[in-house]
């Protein structure tokens, strides 16, 4: 279950400590348990304190107030001792036991958690700290706690007690749970969680498994208890939640999402909470929020040093359980969402330093497969924000009690109306929502069957073309003439021809774009005009260029591909336009060409590359790729395979000399020099030389689908200048159109995902917008699959981040090697063979490529990212 059984305020602090400036003062009315007198503590202070002689005085009182704890009372216990020598020593205990309640002694009766949390502080915690100072790294993670010794004749209820020694005078107290933990406190707890976590792996695999209560939880290996108990305890909040999100800004829109998954949650938990034998388990904590963690600061505020206290609900399992929890419930919104993936790869590395450290044998977890996990257990994040989150930000309050809480009755529900509509929970939750929607975790996970993979046939690939290196002195007009006469039935002759270059230096790099202007008159002498797109490979280029595919790719897509998507769309009753019409020479000419339509005729035209795409702008063209993504897939599975220069990559053995050549290594080592001086590379440069000085062999890797998981033909190349747009008066985009297929290819669609959104959105909306982005084309891709009625399993949106996560090449390359491209200002001599040179303009222009201000800001931006996210950890 993991939510905290104590208090929701400041506790093991002294009456002076400042109380948080919201909080209004209220009077201690608890009443002391009467059961608990001196005696019981004679044999422990016998053994605790040397030379103890007999108790001098005896007093005992609540450690907080009234109304500030759910099902625990918290004591603090000050005992002053007569030593043998007479001197006087004082001792201070804090002591916890449950409250008299009808509901509280149920639960004892199911989940004793006052055993398990004795077990972890007596039994567990000091053989952890143990493991460290055998390494030589003093470690504590708790204080030390005591045990009532069962074979005196003592008061029974002491069996439902933990007593500890109170760290409140060493000067540890709790932080402002209504602030939040900054980042230097956020990551000082997750060094600390690590560092547990690591401790209780290698533990186990020293000395096997734990013991039931730890393996299974408080609840035991039998599911329908746990199941029937949160039914009971959580209905009631999830349906209040659910009737305040009116009450929250455009949060409304997730009721319907927010209803499902509470319907399917329980079952959900229960999947959550086991452990899994191929994954990396620890002993989570299991209420891992702000109140239950103990810091030291110095004079001047800084943290020094942080103990967990209450482990009332530990349990073995996957350690995005106390992740997620604690960041979801303790960090300050102002961090908590931007940097969640920082926070995940801090405490990812201070994981695999203290499994090293303690020479764990067994598989380390990378951080990829973290941060995928943070969507599988995902349901931790949920449960802490609206079971949790409400509770730490709500005002101290004597109607805050255990009944109110986990009760339906009239008092239980006005408190639970009292969480959910709390000034600082509201705007909490207006920002958490639609980020967890954007991640895709307002649905349940539930993991696919298996899929095979398909039988399917093979279209036999096109024939080889042969490539001309020379200038393309074959374009005349005498070619367009027979276009014209098949195009226009009146055609009589050729008035004007003029060809001249379409785009300027830096626009292109894989082809010549020329413009085809024609004015012509038809029999009844009436004067019109044409105007194409003539594509032609760059002289110098072409063999490269042919040993990439990249026109026949090219002109596979717009003869044979395209078409038939687009016929996919018409018969589903949907007329969908991905690319300018294609034309062919009736008399052929024997060199490579593609030549299209005009579309700036008609009105398109190419966004600020520079400036980058708007907002509106990146959703339009993620809206036109799950249109192409979710036809490609539907084709694949009814007629099979496409072509092998789409289907199969063109990263093999045969192209390595292309990328191993001094040009090719001239080039990367000039890129690698650029990125080291970017700010922060002491933290990603190593892994990213790495990544670019042997990205042939990532490439070929990367370049190998896998048919059981959800695979579509990729634009391939995604960027500002391969889409056209169409604008209205208004300046809105109403339409957009594909250009350029040069680099298509079948694989995941994280290959076009990556490559748009890295490369062309605007920087301030690129990183942050992201989840928003992925989950924009995720409904988008889901809508089209489904109105093409796709067989096969769709991929949830939660799934689809997994696909990113697990594919993180296209994100690097396109960071190196795309989006210095895209970035670099106009120049004539842009072109491969410069790119690739050793001479002085080469120079001058790979400086210009990966040393300008705006390469350098966005670069500055997207390797750290890229670096939290895992994303630099290829092997």
């Amino acid at each position: 279950m993991g939510l905290s059984f104590s208090k929701s305020k400041n506790k093991y602090e002294e009456e002076s400590v400042t109380k948080p400036s919201a909080a209004p003062e209220i009077v201690n009315v608890v009443p002391i348990p009467q059961w608990i007198n001196e005696a019981q503590f004679v044999e422990i202070l016998t053994q605790t304190v040397p030379q103890f002689s007999k108790i001098h005085s005896f007093n005992i009182k609540p450690a907080m107030g009234a109304g500030e704890n759910y099902a625990t009372l918290m004591l603090r216990v000050k005992i002053d001792v007569e030593l043998k020598d007479n001197t006087i020593k004082h001792n201070s205990f804090m002591m916890k036991v449950p409250h008299d309640s009808v509901q509280m002694q149920e639960m004892l009766k199911v989940a004793n958690f006052f055993d398990v949390e004795n077990e972890v502080y007596i039994d567990l915690i000091p053989k952890f700290e143990e493991l460290y100072k055998s390494k030589g790294l003093d470690i504590t993670l708790a204080p030390r706690a005591y045990r009532f010794n069962e074979g005196v004749k003592i008061e029974s209820k002491l069996k439902n007690t933990v007593l500890m020694y109170d760290l409140g005078q060493d000067g540890y107290k709790n932080a402002n749970r209504f602030e939040g933990l900054n980042v230097e406190q956020t990551e000082l707890v997750l060094k600390k969680i690590a560092q547990y976590h690591a401790a209780s792996a290698v533990y186990k695999s020293i000395h096997g498994p734990y013991t039931d209560s730890i393996m299974y939880g408080m609840f035991g290996n039998d599911p329908q208890v746990a199941i029937a108990m949160m039914e009971k305890m959580l209905v009631s909040a999830q349906n209040i939640f659910l009737d305040t999100l009116q009450n929250y800004e455009n949060c409304e829109q997730y009721h319907e999402k927010l209803r499902t998954y509470f319907s399917k949650v329980n079952k959900l938990f229960i999947e959550m909470s086991m452990p899994k034998a191929d994954e990396f388990n620890v002993i989570n904590h299991g209420d891992c929020w702000v109140n239950n963690f103990l810091f030291k600061f110095d004079q001047s505020g800084k943290v020094q040093d942080m103990l967990f206290v209450d482990f009332q609900n530990p349990r073995y399992g996957h350690p995005t359980q106390d992740l997620l929890y604690f960041i979801m419930t303790s960090v300050d919104i102002s961090y908590k969402l931007t940097y969640f993936d920082y926070f995940v790869k801090y405490y990812h590395d201070q994981l695999v330093k203290h499994l090293k450290l303690l020479d764990y044998k067994e598989r380390v977890p990378k951080l990829m497969e973290l941060q995928m996990e943070t969507y599988k257990y995902g349901g931790w994040s949920i449960m802490a924000c609206y079971l949790v989150l409400p509770l730490v930000l709500l005002d101290p309050t004597e109607s805050a009690t255990f009944d109110n809480f986990f009760g339906d009755s009239e008092a239980g529900a006005n408190f639970k109306k009292q969480m959910y509509t709390s000034t600082r929970y509201k705007r909490y939750i207006e920002q958490i929502l639609p980020w967890l929607d954007n991640r895709g975790l307002l649905e349940i996970y539930e993991p696919p069957q298996a899929l095979q993979a398909a039988a399917v046939p093979t279209i036999p690939s096109a024939e080889k073309v042969e490539i001309d290196s020379s200038v393309p002195s074959w374009v005349k007009k005498d070619h367009f003439v027979e276009l014209l006469k098949a195009e226009v039935p009146d055609f009589k002759d050729i008035r004007a021809f003029r060809v001249k270059k379409a785009t300027q230096g830096g626009d292109n790099y894989a082809s010549i774009m020329l413009s085809v202007d024609i004015d012509f008159q038809t029999v009844h002498d009436q004067p019109l005009s044409k105007s194409f797109m003539l594509k032609v490979p760059p002289a110098k280029d072409a063999e490269i260029l042919d040993m990439m595919q990249t026109f026949k790719k090219e002109i596979a897509m717009y003869t044979d591909v395209i078409p038939q998507l687009e016929q996919l769309y018409k018969q589903s009753g949907q007329t969908v336009v991905f690319a300018p019409k294609s034309y062919s020479l009736p008399s052929m000419p024997d060199y490579d060409h593609i030549i299209l339509q005009n579309l700036r005729l008609t009105g398109y035209k190419n966004a600020n590359r520079l400036q980058g795409l708007s907002l509106k702008e990146t959703e339009q063209v993620l809206s036109k790729l799950a249109l192409l993504h979710a036809a490609s897939a539907q084709l694949y599975v009814t007629k099979g395979r496409y072509a092998d220069c789409l289907d199969k990559s063109i990263y093999n053995e045969s192209i390595r000399p292309v990328y191993e050549n001094d040009l090719a290594k001239s080039f990367i080592a000039a890129n690698i020099k650029a990125m080291q001086s970017l700010k922060g590379s002491e933290i990603f440069g190593d892994k990213v030389a790495k990544i670019l000085n042997n990205v042939i062999d990532y490439e070929i890797k990367a370049g190998v689908y896998d048919e059981t998981q959800f695979n579509c033909l990729n634009h391939g190349d995604c960027w500002t200048n391969n889409v056209m747009f169409k604008y209205n008066a208004e300046g809105e985009v109403t339409d957009t159109i594909f250009v350029d297929f040069q680099r298509s290819t079948f694989n995941t669609p994280a290959v076009d995902l990556y490559y748009l959104l890295i490369s062309s959105p605007s920087l301030d909306i690129k990183l942050e917008k992201f989840d928003y982005f992925i989950r924009y084309y995720h409904t988008e891709l889901q809508r089209n699959l489904e109105l093409l009625k796709y067989p096969r399993h769709i991929p949830t949106l939660s799934e689809l981040h997994t696909i990113l996560l697990k594919n993180p090449l296209s994100a690097v390359t396109t960071t190196a090697m795309i989006m210095p491209t895209v970035l670099v200002d106009p120049t004539e001599n842009a072109s491969i063979d410069t790119m690739m040179g050793t001479n002085e303009e080469s120079q001058e222009f790979k400086n210009k490529l990966f040393c300008n201000d705006r390469y350098r800001r966005h670069a500055e931006a997207v390797y750290p990212w890229l670096n939290s996210k895992g994303l630099l950890d290829i092997e």
